[in-house]
């Protein structure tokens, strides 16, 4: 694994950012006749049909592959041949030793594909209109920024669920070689044959708007990558950030600690990295503005995938660090609720929240009940917050009461006997409770007891 690692940060390093050369050197073969990226636009259709074929004998190989000669002890099959296609049997497939196929259908072929074909398609719509709209050139710069920024960052791509979690199988590969450059430019292949001008104003505005969404999203991963370098030993946002350790158990039955960030970005909520991925792909696209749905359908199904991923993510890690995520959610709000709605837990699990205001209406309406069937006196009150007493305490305080009846002041009888009358007004609204509310009383009292909100739940009979 570590060599794995050591391998992908020095390829990304050396071949990641040279990447970006091609774009610019693309419009350079067009400037000086060299080549004619249009003939690309020209032929979408062959290129996506082959790439659809391809790519699924592909899948097939890596299948194969996976059961005949894996490349590391990460593979194995789940016993569904349906699964293993979709899922991938190899979590690090490699062809040789230099080789690594999630690499190159990630990175070297999604990503690359997807930045050349931006401006491939700003060059068509200027071979077809005479020039390029400005929604064409927001659109091509916010998505050759964001590629940028990917190969920038691609070392910290090694830790996300895409390389450490999801093997190499249809999910993934045909998704990076297909999904990608047709999906993922569909904004600009639209925008293509219905330019859109948007007036300087608003243009840079978009424009503005989607690179600080590019730019918080890589702050984000950038914060989390620099907190696990450092082993938590860094700043955030110019603190000691806070942090839970979560123990886990790995399969060889190794015991290993992990940090979790709790603050910064990663404070805010839950993944909240992509939040701003998901507006960044908005703001490339409604430089088309809302006249077809075409170009949104990549939006959509990008809300959809990380929403997926996040709840993927969540059972992962549930499963991983067991009670820890609870105090985790406790700490860290605005999470994604992915199994309803969880019941009034603190975070110590045990004490619940006292409704002063709604005891306190309560006992002013008992104590003015009372006050009206005794005559209307008003000189004594009780406080409100006081907690209930047992039974015992009450039968303790009744016979006191009755023993030094000869030595109380008129205000003191006043009081017990108010008092008592509580009692039995309490008692009869508790015999009133039908069984539907006691069992819900007894589901709160268990979720009390436990630090967790998926516990099962007594029906109500």
């Amino acid at each position: 694994m570590e060599h794995l690692k050591q391998h992908f940060n020095c390829f990304s390093q050396a071949r990641g950012l040279r990447a970006q050369y091609l774009p610019p050197g693309t419009y350079l073969f067009t400037r000086f006749g060299i080549f004619n990226p249009t003939v690309v636009y020209d032929h979408l259709g062959e290129i996506f049909s082959a790439l659809i074929f391809g790519s699924f004998i592909f899948c097939i190989f890596l299948y194969i592959k996976g059961h005949v000669a894996p490349s590391s002890t990460d593979s194995g099959s789940s016993g569904n041949l349906i699964i293993d296609f979709y899922w991938g049997m190899e979590l690090y497939p490699r062809i040789g030793k230099n080789f690594d196929i999630k690499v190159f259908t990630n990175c070297r072929f999604g990503l690359m594909s997807w930045a050349v074909l931006a401006v491939t398609y700003c060059i068509k719509q200027y071979e077809v209109n005479g020039k390029v709209s400005d929604s064409m050139l927001v659109n091509t710069t916010l998505m050759l920024v964001y590629v940028t920024k990917f190969f920038w960052w691609e070392a910290g791509y090694w830790n996300t669920m895409d390389i450490a979690h999801d093997r190499a199988g249809f999910y993934i590969c045909w998704g990076c070689l297909v999904w990608v450059p047709s999906v993922y430019t569909s904004p600009g292949m639209y925008l293509v044959n219905h330019p859109v001008n948007l007036g300087t104003q608003l243009a840079v505005y978009i424009l503005v708007a989607g690179i600080l969404c590019i730019y918080i999203n890589y702050d984000c991963d950038r914060q989390r990558q620099e907190f696990r370098r450092t082993n938590g030993k860094c700043k955030v946002w110019g603190k000691a950030p806070s942090k839970i350790e979560a123990t886990y158990t790995t399969t060889s039955g190794e015991t290993k600690t992990s940090l979790l960030l709790t603050s910064g970005w990663w404070g805010l909520s839950r993944h909240f990295h992509y939040v701003p991925e998901i507006l960044a792909a908005f703001f490339w696209t409604v430089p088309a503005l809302f006249n077809h749905f075409l170009p949104y359908f990549y939006v959509v199904f990008l809300t959809i995938l990380l929403v997926d991923r996040a709840k993927r993510d969540d059972d992962r890690c549930r499963s991983k660090y067991g009670g820890k995520m609870s105090a985790y959610d406790n700490v860290v709000s605005g999470k994604l609720k992915l199994k309803g709605k969880a019941l009034d837990v603190k975070a110590g699990g045990i004490k619940k929240k006292k409704k002063h205001k709604k005891q306190h209406q309560d006992f002013q309406s008992t104590q003015n009940d009372l006050s009206s069937a005794s005559g209307g006196s008003k000189e004594v009150s009780v406080d409100p917050n006081e907690e209930d007493i047992n039974d015992a305490d009450k039968s303790s305080g009744e016979g006191k009461a009755s023993h030094y009846d000869d030595h109380l002041t008129p205000a003191e009888r006043r009081y017990i006997e108010q008092r008592e009358q509580l009692d039995v007004h309490r008692l009869a609204k508790q015999a009133n409770k039908s069984h539907r509310d006691r069992i819900q009383d007894f589901n709160q009292y268990l979720a009390n007891m436990s630090e967790h909100y998926d516990i099962p739940k007594v029906g109500p009979g």
